[in-house]
């Protein structure tokens, strides 16, 4: 944008889930006449890039706080009036829209997910971000029916306890149990939140799990047993071997008990954290702990005000 198209905006929000959504930003814009629906009317399409920047943010005179918000492509820009006001919505998926809108039936055999998600990755004209450690494991056959790349393997990454997101035309895969388990990042006391909620949102925490699959070998009925105790989460389903089942009902028990305890605040904008990381809150009694950030969404107003909103899981 050029000075005079930055003087009509109002406000920019930068949105980071950590996973199954796609980074956004919006930015909304009023004034400058008609111009934003003639002459800088943007289309869609285009490459976008952002930048959070805050000044004294902790004290007058402290070093500048930079967050790298990564490169958008511009899909939705929607205009009212009178007078003209409107906004511009840029998402971080790929502009090859195939990869979250063209259906496809494919069957995978013999191979890695880092694998599938390589040759998606190409498909897309980005590149796959592969943050899971220990040694691949080989699938021996999955189908994707009728599904859009980024809906499929967002699914199979699901089932096998990983992440997906897309982060400035890379693919992003990584382990939400090992990311819960890193040390925090910043610690903030509940006294500076403007507003915010938490507590319980599900009714119980499962202490195990219990996966029944026929074999493929046998076509014997095989139960495959992770954890213990009375809390037992019962699923059934297709698996390659008794390993395939326990890593299924592993990442199954892992995602029913993620965000057993939520927290949502607001409050002085902080361009220092990101999704996936790990805070420390205080000052919450029996709320107060450490906690995963699912989504940190910031926004800048056009008099240079900032405000941060997180939803959060505690880390039990």
């Amino acid at each position: 944008m050029d000075k005079e198209q930055r003087s009509t905006v109002t406000s920019v929000t930068y949105t980071d889930p950590a996973s199954g959504q796609a980074d956004s930003l919006d930015i909304a814009v009023s004034g400058g006449g008609n111009k934003w629906i003639t002459d800088w009317y943007p289309g869609e399409g285009k490459v976008v890039s952002a930048t959070i920047v805050l000044s004294d943010w902790e004290q007058e005179g402290a070093q500048d706080i930079t967050l790298d918000c990564g490169k958008f492509i511009l899909d939705e820009p929607k205009f009212s009036g009178w007078p003209v006001s409107g906004t511009l919505s840029a998402v971080s998926t790929p502009a090859n829209k195939g990869f979250s809108k063209t259906e496809r039936t494919k069957t995978w055999e013999n191979v890695t997910l880092k694998e599938i998600g390589k040759n998606i990755a190409d498909r897309a004209g980005i590149t796959l971000a592969w943050d899971v450690s220990g040694s691949s494991f080989s699938i021996s056959s999955v189908e994707q029916s009728k599904k859009a790349d980024c809906e499929f393997f967002t699914e199979l990454c699901n089932n096998y306890g990983l992440q997906v997101k897309v982060y400035s035309h890379k693919l992003v895969v990584y382990d939400r149990e090992a990311y819960k388990k890193k040390a925090v990042v910043d610690t903030v006391d509940a006294s500076e939140f403007a507003s915010w909620d938490g507590g319980p949102s599900m009714s119980e925490v499962y202490t195990g799990g219990e996966y029944t699959y026929t074999s493929p070998q046998t076509s014997k009925k095989i139960v495959a047993k992770v954890g213990g105790g009375d809390k037992i989460l019962k699923k059934s389903g297709k698996a390659d071997s008794a390993a395939d089942a326990e890593r299924k009902i592993k990442a199954l028990v892992s995602n029913a008990n993620h965000g057993h305890i939520k927290l949502n605040f607001e409050m002085m904008g902080n361009a220092k954290w990101i999704s996936t990381q790990c805070i420390q809150v205080n000052g919450l009694g029996v709320l107060s702990g450490k906690y995963y950030l699912d989504s940190v969404s910031n926004k800048v107003d056009g008099s240079g005000g900032s405000t941060v909103s997180v939803e959060a899981s505690l880390v039990e």
